[in-house]
C-alpha cells in the first residue's frame, strides 16, 4: 500500500526541480523575446539581419550560448533549440 507513495523529502525535491525547470524555461522565453526584438532593431538600423549569433551578442550586449539557439541570418528568425 505504501510502496507507491513518495516520502515528503522526495516530494519536496520533485517540487523544487519542477519549479527550477519552469523558471529556467520562462527565463529562456524572455531572453528569446528580447533577442527577437533586438534582431528587428538591428535590421532597422543596418538594413540587414545580423550575420550570426556573435553579431547579435555584440549588438545586444548579451552573452549567448550558441548551443541553445537556432538562428537563420537570411530571415532573422531565432528559436530555442529543442
Amino acid at each position: 500500500m505504501f510502496a507507491s507513495c513518495k516520502n515528503p523529502v522526495e516530494e519536496y525535491g520533485d517540487t523544487v526541480i519542477k519549479t527550477y525547470k519552469g523558471t529556467q524555461q520562462f527565463g529562456n522565453e524572455i531572453t528569446l523575446t528580447r533577442l527577437q526584438e533586438s534582431i528587428k532593431a538591428f535590421n532597422a538600423a543596418h538594413g540587414r539581419y545580423p550575420k550570426d549569433l556573435e553579431e547579435i551578442s555584440y549588438f545586444t550586449g548579451l552573452t549567448l550560448d550558441d548551443g541553445k539557439y537556432d538562428y537563420d541570418p537570411s530571415t532573422g528568425v531565432i528559436k530555442l533549440k529543442k
